[in-house]
């Protein structure tokens, strides 16, 4: 599993991170967890708003900081 976290470093990215990453241990899976800063790449994924998520390919949240219980849903 790939899960990227797209934003340019501001505050609400590293928190969008931070939630991935405690989620993932929560949930006891692995992924590889990519930040995404270059916003051509974010466009190319179709986030248009940061922070974003996407997992395997699929943008799952965009312009928020999501939830742990959202991110381990999102794992299943």
């Amino acid at each position: 599993m790939k899960i990227e976290v797209c934003g340019p470093g501001c505050a609400n990215c590293a928190k969008a991170e931070q939630v991935v990453r405690e989620a993932l241990a929560g949930a006891g899976v692995a992924a590889e967890v990519v930040k995404v800063t270059d916003f051509a790449e974010m466009a190319r994924l179709g986030v248009l708003s940061t922070p974003a998520i996407v997992v395997d390919g699929q943008v799952k949240c965009v312009g928020k900081v999501p939830e742990v219980s959202e991110v381990i849903g999102w794992l299943s």
